[in-house]
Protein backbone atom coordinates (compact mmCIF):
# COMPACT_ATOMS: atom_id res chain seq x y z
CA UNK A 1 0.00 0.00 0.00
CA UNK A 2 1.07 3.34 -0.84
CA UNK A 3 2.00 5.83 2.06
CA UNK A 4 -0.06 8.47 3.03
CA UNK A 5 0.45 11.84 1.50
CA UNK A 6 0.30 15.01 3.26
CA UNK A 7 -0.22 18.77 1.60
CA UNK A 8 1.25 20.89 4.41
CA UNK A 9 0.38 25.21 3.59
CA UNK A 10 3.53 26.89 4.14
CA UNK A 11 7.02 25.66 5.62
CA UNK A 12 8.02 28.70 8.21
CA UNK A 13 9.28 27.48 11.69
CA UNK A 14 5.72 26.86 12.99
CA UNK A 15 5.04 24.32 10.28
CA UNK A 16 7.97 22.12 11.45
CA UNK A 17 6.06 20.06 14.43
CA UNK A 18 3.32 19.04 11.57
CA UNK A 19 6.17 17.94 9.13
CA UNK A 20 7.68 15.69 12.32
CA UNK A 21 4.31 14.27 13.60
CA UNK A 22 3.65 13.34 9.66
CA UNK A 23 6.79 10.97 9.63
CA UNK A 24 6.37 9.59 13.02
CA UNK A 25 2.96 8.24 11.56
CA UNK A 26 5.03 7.08 8.03
CA UNK A 27 2.83 9.57 5.69
CA UNK A 28 5.03 11.00 3.06
CA UNK A 29 4.54 15.03 3.09
CA UNK A 30 4.68 17.95 0.50
CA UNK A 31 5.87 21.67 1.64
CA UNK A 32 3.88 24.28 -0.32
CA UNK A 33 5.33 27.32 -0.16
CA UNK A 34 7.04 29.87 -2.33
CA UNK A 35 10.65 29.84 -2.60
CA UNK A 36 12.26 31.17 0.50
CA UNK A 37 14.52 31.03 3.65
CA UNK A 38 11.88 28.73 5.25
CA UNK A 39 13.00 26.55 8.04
CA UNK A 40 10.55 24.17 7.37
CA UNK A 41 11.29 22.94 3.97
CA UNK A 42 13.86 20.65 5.59
CA UNK A 43 11.81 18.58 7.17
CA UNK A 44 9.47 17.97 4.36
CA UNK A 45 9.79 15.14 1.80
CA UNK A 46 8.90 17.04 -0.72
CA UNK A 47 8.39 20.66 -1.54
CA UNK A 48 5.52 22.22 -4.38
CA UNK A 49 6.85 25.52 -4.85
CA UNK A 50 3.29 27.51 -5.58
CA UNK A 51 2.06 30.80 -3.33
CA UNK A 52 -0.68 29.45 -1.27
CA UNK A 53 -2.82 32.46 -0.91
CA UNK A 54 -3.41 31.81 -4.82
CA UNK A 55 -5.62 28.88 -4.54
CA UNK A 56 -6.05 28.00 -8.57
CA UNK A 57 -2.74 28.16 -8.72
CA UNK A 58 -1.20 25.87 -5.82
CA UNK A 59 -4.57 23.61 -7.07
CA UNK A 60 -2.48 23.36 -10.60
CA UNK A 61 0.73 21.91 -8.73
CA UNK A 62 -0.84 19.47 -6.79
CA UNK A 63 -3.85 18.08 -7.98
CA UNK A 64 -1.57 15.01 -9.94
CA UNK A 65 0.05 14.26 -6.25
CA UNK A 66 -2.48 12.07 -4.57
CA UNK A 67 -2.68 13.51 -1.40
CA UNK A 68 -5.29 12.30 1.24
CA UNK A 69 -5.29 15.12 3.15
CA UNK A 70 -4.15 18.84 3.42
CA UNK A 71 -3.54 21.38 6.63
CA UNK A 72 -2.22 24.17 7.86
CA UNK A 73 -1.64 25.40 11.16
CA UNK A 74 -0.61 28.81 13.30
CA UNK A 75 -1.22 31.15 10.23
CA UNK A 76 -4.08 32.23 8.19
CA UNK A 77 -2.71 33.21 4.65
CA UNK A 78 -2.83 29.51 3.90
CA UNK A 79 -6.56 28.78 4.87
CA UNK A 80 -8.14 30.25 1.92
CA UNK A 81 -6.79 27.12 -0.17
CA UNK A 82 -7.23 24.87 2.21
CA UNK A 83 -11.03 24.96 2.27
CA UNK A 84 -10.41 25.37 -1.95
CA UNK A 85 -8.38 22.13 -1.91
CA UNK A 86 -10.56 20.07 0.25
CA UNK A 87 -13.62 21.08 -2.06
CA UNK A 88 -11.84 20.29 -5.07
CA UNK A 89 -10.14 17.57 -4.85
CA UNK A 90 -12.46 15.97 -2.26
CA UNK A 91 -10.47 15.68 0.60
CA UNK A 92 -11.56 15.65 4.20
CA UNK A 93 -11.58 19.49 5.48
CA UNK A 94 -13.29 22.45 5.87
CA UNK A 95 -15.34 23.40 3.22
CA UNK A 96 -15.75 26.53 0.33
CA UNK A 97 -17.68 28.91 3.08
CA UNK A 98 -14.95 28.56 6.02
CA UNK A 99 -12.53 29.29 2.64
CA UNK A 100 -14.02 32.37 1.84
CA UNK A 101 -14.49 33.41 5.46
CA UNK A 102 -11.57 32.63 6.60
CA UNK A 103 -9.89 35.21 4.55
CA UNK A 104 -12.39 37.96 4.83
CA UNK A 105 -13.69 38.91 8.26
CA UNK A 106 -16.66 41.13 6.49
CA UNK A 107 -17.62 37.59 5.12
CA UNK A 108 -17.64 35.72 8.56
CA UNK A 109 -19.62 38.80 9.82
CA UNK A 110 -22.37 38.17 7.37
CA UNK A 111 -22.51 34.54 8.45
CA UNK A 112 -22.63 35.01 12.19
CA UNK A 113 -25.44 37.34 11.72
CA UNK A 114 -27.34 35.54 9.16
CA UNK A 115 -27.10 32.68 11.85
CA UNK A 116 -27.98 34.20 15.06
CA UNK A 117 -24.16 33.89 16.11
CA UNK A 118 -23.71 36.66 19.07
CA UNK A 119 -21.16 39.26 17.54
CA UNK A 120 -20.14 43.23 17.78
CA UNK A 121 -22.80 45.42 15.91
CA UNK A 122 -20.86 46.49 12.42
CA UNK A 123 -20.85 48.42 9.07
CA UNK A 124 -18.68 47.62 6.25
CA UNK A 125 -17.09 50.76 5.26
CA UNK A 126 -15.08 51.72 1.76
CA UNK A 127 -14.74 55.58 2.12
CA UNK A 128 -14.96 58.32 4.32
CA UNK A 129 -18.33 59.19 3.74
CA UNK A 130 -19.46 55.71 4.49
CA UNK A 131 -17.34 55.92 8.00
CA UNK A 132 -19.00 59.02 8.88
CA UNK A 133 -22.23 57.32 8.77
CA UNK A 134 -20.55 54.49 10.76
CA UNK A 135 -19.32 56.52 13.47
CA UNK A 136 -22.69 58.25 13.90
CA UNK A 137 -24.31 54.89 13.88
CA UNK A 138 -22.06 52.80 15.82
CA UNK A 139 -20.75 55.76 18.55
CA UNK A 140 -17.40 55.33 20.28
CA UNK A 141 -14.63 53.75 20.99
CA UNK A 142 -15.20 51.65 18.08
CA UNK A 143 -13.05 49.28 16.54
CA UNK A 144 -11.66 49.66 12.80
CA UNK A 145 -10.42 46.36 10.99
CA UNK A 146 -8.94 45.20 7.75
CA UNK A 147 -11.02 42.45 6.69
CA UNK A 148 -7.60 40.42 5.26
CA UNK A 149 -4.73 40.28 8.03
CA UNK A 150 -3.67 38.51 10.49
CA UNK A 151 -1.81 39.16 13.92
CA UNK A 152 -3.90 42.68 14.70
CA UNK A 153 -1.76 44.11 11.87
CA UNK A 154 -4.38 46.92 10.63
CA UNK A 155 -6.61 46.71 13.57
CA UNK A 156 -7.26 49.92 15.80
CA UNK A 157 -9.43 50.99 18.03
CA UNK A 158 -10.64 54.34 17.59
CA UNK A 159 -11.96 56.55 20.84
CA UNK A 160 -12.94 60.22 18.68
CA UNK A 161 -13.82 60.86 15.25
CA UNK A 162 -10.46 62.22 14.43
CA UNK A 163 -8.56 58.93 15.38
CA UNK A 164 -10.97 56.35 13.34
CA UNK A 165 -10.49 58.80 10.16
CA UNK A 166 -6.55 58.49 11.18
CA UNK A 167 -6.74 54.65 11.63
CA UNK A 168 -9.47 53.96 8.53
CA UNK A 169 -6.30 55.56 6.27
CA UNK A 170 -4.17 53.32 7.94
CA UNK A 171 -6.42 50.11 7.67
CA UNK A 172 -6.79 50.90 3.79
CA UNK A 173 -3.00 51.03 3.24
CA UNK A 174 -2.55 47.40 4.50
CA UNK A 175 -5.36 45.73 3.24
CA UNK A 176 -5.69 44.07 -0.70
CA UNK A 177 -9.76 44.75 -0.02
CA UNK A 178 -11.18 47.39 -1.54
CA UNK A 179 -13.18 48.14 2.04
CA UNK A 180 -12.79 47.26 6.00
CA UNK A 181 -14.92 47.03 9.10
CA UNK A 182 -15.97 49.56 11.43
CA UNK A 183 -17.65 47.52 14.21
CA UNK A 184 -18.87 48.18 18.17
CA UNK A 185 -15.89 48.00 20.51
CA UNK A 186 -17.00 44.80 23.27
CA UNK A 187 -15.83 46.24 26.69
CA UNK A 188 -15.28 42.67 28.87
CA UNK A 189 -13.18 40.00 28.97
CA UNK A 190 -11.28 38.77 25.97
CA UNK A 191 -10.74 35.27 25.86
CA UNK A 192 -9.46 32.65 23.47
CA UNK A 193 -10.96 28.87 22.18
CA UNK A 194 -9.06 26.02 20.35
CA UNK A 195 -10.54 23.01 19.26
CA UNK A 196 -11.39 20.43 16.55
CA UNK A 197 -14.38 19.25 14.16
CA UNK A 198 -14.60 16.03 13.15
CA UNK A 199 -15.58 14.81 10.01
CA UNK A 200 -18.99 14.66 10.97
CA UNK A 201 -18.90 18.53 12.00
CA UNK A 202 -19.17 17.90 15.35
CA UNK A 203 -17.34 18.67 18.40
CA UNK A 204 -14.21 16.45 19.00
CA UNK A 205 -12.91 18.90 22.17
CA UNK A 206 -13.22 22.86 23.00
CA UNK A 207 -10.29 24.48 25.06
CA UNK A 208 -11.13 27.88 26.21
CA UNK A 209 -7.89 30.29 26.86
CA UNK A 210 -7.32 33.02 28.96
CA UNK A 211 -5.32 35.72 27.69
CA UNK A 212 -2.65 37.29 28.31
CA UNK A 213 -2.54 40.88 26.44
CA UNK A 214 -0.17 43.13 25.19
CA UNK A 215 -0.77 46.74 25.46
CA UNK A 216 -0.75 47.75 22.13
CA UNK A 217 -3.68 49.29 19.57
CA UNK A 218 -5.67 47.22 20.28
CA UNK A 219 -4.42 45.10 22.87
CA UNK A 220 -3.62 41.27 21.61
CA UNK A 221 -2.61 38.04 23.12
CA UNK A 222 0.68 37.81 24.41
CA UNK A 223 0.21 34.56 25.28
CA UNK A 224 -2.56 32.16 26.80
CA UNK A 225 -3.13 29.97 29.84
CA UNK A 226 -4.98 27.21 31.15
CA UNK A 227 -7.40 26.39 32.60
CA UNK A 228 -9.35 29.91 32.21
CA UNK A 229 -11.54 31.28 35.37
CA UNK A 230 -14.24 31.61 33.75
CA UNK A 231 -14.39 28.46 32.12
CA UNK A 232 -16.10 26.24 34.61
CA UNK A 233 -19.06 29.00 34.53
CA UNK A 234 -19.54 29.72 31.01
CA UNK A 235 -18.97 25.88 30.02
CA UNK A 236 -22.21 25.40 28.57
CA UNK A 237 -22.36 28.63 27.04
CA UNK A 238 -19.84 28.39 25.34
CA UNK A 239 -19.74 24.81 23.81
CA UNK A 240 -23.26 25.88 22.00
CA UNK A 241 -21.13 29.16 20.37
CA UNK A 242 -18.48 27.03 19.52
CA UNK A 243 -20.43 24.14 17.41
CA UNK A 244 -22.85 26.54 16.17
CA UNK A 245 -19.95 28.95 14.61
CA UNK A 246 -18.46 25.67 13.31
CA UNK A 247 -21.29 24.59 11.54
CA UNK A 248 -22.04 27.64 10.50
CA UNK A 249 -18.55 28.25 8.85
CA UNK A 250 -18.88 24.68 7.70
CA UNK A 251 -15.40 23.26 9.65
CA UNK A 252 -15.30 19.80 9.54
CA UNK A 253 -12.10 17.62 9.75
CA UNK A 254 -10.11 20.23 10.69
CA UNK A 255 -8.40 22.24 13.96
CA UNK A 256 -9.90 25.67 14.61
CA UNK A 257 -9.06 28.92 16.88
CA UNK A 258 -11.78 31.46 18.11
CA UNK A 259 -11.09 35.00 19.43
CA UNK A 260 -14.17 35.46 22.20
CA UNK A 261 -15.35 38.01 24.35
CA UNK A 262 -17.58 37.80 27.78
CA UNK A 263 -19.21 41.44 27.57
CA UNK A 264 -22.90 42.48 28.84
CA UNK A 265 -23.40 38.87 30.48
CA UNK A 266 -22.75 37.86 26.57
CA UNK A 267 -20.40 35.28 24.76
CA UNK A 268 -19.57 37.33 21.55
CA UNK A 269 -17.69 35.48 18.66
CA UNK A 270 -14.45 38.17 17.22
CA UNK A 271 -13.38 35.99 14.56
CA UNK A 272 -12.70 31.90 13.74
CA UNK A 273 -10.47 30.38 11.54
CA UNK A 274 -9.98 26.76 10.76
CA UNK A 275 -6.54 26.35 11.76
CA UNK A 276 -4.92 25.59 14.82
CA UNK A 277 -4.19 29.08 16.32
CA UNK A 278 -0.81 30.16 17.02
CA UNK A 279 0.73 31.98 20.23
CA UNK A 280 1.91 28.86 21.80
CA UNK A 281 -1.43 27.18 21.71
CA UNK A 282 -1.17 24.00 19.84
CA UNK A 283 1.98 23.33 23.44
CA UNK A 284 -1.20 24.36 25.17
CA UNK A 285 -3.46 21.77 24.48
CA UNK A 286 -0.69 19.11 24.30
CA UNK A 287 0.70 19.87 27.72
CA UNK A 288 -3.10 20.03 29.45
CA UNK A 289 -4.27 16.52 27.45
CA UNK A 290 -0.82 15.06 27.92
CA UNK A 291 -1.05 14.21 23.87
CA UNK A 292 1.26 15.58 20.73
CA UNK A 293 -1.64 17.55 19.46
CA UNK A 294 0.09 18.31 16.09
CA UNK A 295 -0.21 14.24 15.85
CA UNK A 296 -4.20 15.16 16.19
CA UNK A 297 -4.31 17.81 13.58
CA UNK A 298 -2.45 15.33 11.11
CA UNK A 299 -4.67 12.19 12.03
CA UNK A 300 -7.90 14.72 11.90
CA UNK A 301 -6.84 15.95 8.49
CA UNK A 302 -7.17 12.17 7.37
CA UNK A 303 -10.52 12.66 8.87
CA UNK A 304 -9.74 9.95 11.65
CA UNK A 305 -11.86 10.09 14.31
CA UNK A 306 -9.27 11.11 17.44
CA UNK A 307 -11.48 12.08 20.36
CA UNK A 308 -10.18 9.38 22.01
CA UNK A 309 -6.87 11.57 22.40
CA UNK A 310 -8.82 14.19 24.66
CA UNK A 311 -10.00 12.28 27.63
CA UNK A 312 -7.68 14.27 30.30
CA UNK A 313 -10.33 16.30 30.88
CA UNK A 314 -13.10 13.85 31.96
CA UNK A 315 -10.23 12.38 34.23
CA UNK A 316 -9.01 14.98 35.95
CA UNK A 317 -5.16 14.58 34.89
CA UNK A 318 -5.12 17.69 32.57
CA UNK A 319 -2.08 19.84 33.01
CA UNK A 320 -2.40 23.19 33.66
CA UNK A 321 0.08 25.75 31.89
CA UNK A 322 0.65 29.18 30.01
CA UNK A 323 2.92 30.14 27.02
CA UNK A 324 4.32 33.47 26.34
CA UNK A 325 5.51 35.26 23.11
CA UNK A 326 9.10 36.82 24.15
CA UNK A 327 9.20 39.98 21.91
CA UNK A 328 12.65 42.42 21.40
CA UNK A 329 13.17 45.31 23.85
CA UNK A 330 13.35 47.63 20.86
CA UNK A 331 14.24 47.77 17.05
CA UNK A 332 17.41 47.07 15.27
CA UNK A 333 19.54 43.92 14.86
CA UNK A 334 20.30 40.97 17.57
CA UNK A 335 23.46 41.80 19.10
CA UNK A 336 23.16 38.66 21.74
CA UNK A 337 20.74 36.36 23.55
CA UNK A 338 21.58 35.56 27.00
CA UNK A 339 19.20 32.97 29.10
CA UNK A 340 19.59 32.10 32.61
CA UNK A 341 21.91 28.90 33.39
CA UNK A 342 19.62 26.45 35.47
CA UNK A 343 15.52 27.26 34.22
CA UNK A 344 13.06 27.12 37.46
CA UNK A 345 10.97 23.74 37.45
CA UNK A 346 8.15 23.79 35.46
CA UNK A 347 9.60 25.28 32.03
CA UNK A 348 9.22 22.58 29.08
CA UNK A 349 10.06 25.11 26.43
CA UNK A 350 12.77 28.21 25.92
CA UNK A 351 13.43 29.02 22.12
CA UNK A 352 14.18 31.74 19.94
CA UNK A 353 13.45 31.45 16.20
CA UNK A 354 15.56 34.31 16.10
CA UNK A 355 19.66 34.57 16.48
CA UNK A 356 22.40 37.34 16.44
CA UNK A 357 22.54 39.35 13.54
CA UNK A 358 18.66 39.04 12.66
CA UNK A 359 16.48 42.28 12.09
CA UNK A 360 13.91 42.55 14.49
CA UNK A 361 11.17 45.25 15.92
CA UNK A 362 10.04 46.06 19.13
CA UNK A 363 6.11 44.26 19.50
CA UNK A 364 3.21 45.22 17.42
CA UNK A 365 1.69 42.21 16.11
CA UNK A 366 2.04 38.47 17.02
CA UNK A 367 4.41 38.39 14.03
CA UNK A 368 7.25 40.32 15.66
CA UNK A 369 7.56 37.08 18.62
CA UNK A 370 11.55 36.47 18.29
CA UNK A 371 11.10 33.04 21.12
CA UNK A 372 8.32 31.56 23.21
CA UNK A 373 8.05 30.15 26.76
CA UNK A 374 5.82 27.52 27.81
CA UNK A 375 6.21 26.49 31.53
CA UNK A 376 3.61 24.52 33.59
CA UNK A 377 2.56 24.78 37.57
CA UNK A 378 0.09 23.83 39.74
CA UNK A 379 -2.55 26.43 38.18
CA UNK A 380 -2.16 29.80 36.18
CA UNK A 381 -0.93 31.71 39.41
CA UNK A 382 2.06 29.65 39.32
CA UNK A 383 2.53 29.48 35.59
CA UNK A 384 2.88 32.95 35.44
CA UNK A 385 5.16 34.16 38.35
CA UNK A 386 7.32 31.18 36.32
CA UNK A 387 7.04 33.01 33.37
CA UNK A 388 7.79 36.19 35.61
CA UNK A 389 11.51 34.82 36.90
CA UNK A 390 12.60 33.57 33.23
CA UNK A 391 11.81 36.57 31.60
CA UNK A 392 13.60 38.68 34.59
CA UNK A 393 16.86 36.51 33.79
CA UNK A 394 16.65 36.63 29.48
CA UNK A 395 18.72 39.66 28.83
CA UNK A 396 18.50 40.66 24.76
CA UNK A 397 20.80 43.18 23.26
CA UNK A 398 19.41 45.08 19.97
CA UNK A 399 21.59 47.21 18.10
Amino acid sequence: MDRKKLLVLGASYSQIPLFQAAKRLGIETFAVTVPGPYQGIAYADHVVYADITKPEEVYEAVRDLGAGAVTTCCMDVGTRTLGFLCSELGLPGPGMRAAGAARDKSLQKKIYQENGIPTAEYAIVSDEAQLEAAMEQIGFPLMIKAVDLMGSRGVFRADHPDEARGFFRESMKETQKPYCIVERFLQGVMFGVEGMIGPDGNLVFFLPLGNDLHDGNPPFPQGHYVPWERSGQLSGRIREMVQKTARALDFRSCAFDMDCMFADDECYVIEATPRCGATGIADTVSLYYGIDYFEAMVRCAFGEDVSGMFQAQETGKIVPNASWLISAPSDGVIASIQIPEKLPEGVTDLTFNVKPGDSVRRMRNGRDRIGQLIVKGSGPDECHETIRRVLDGIQITVK
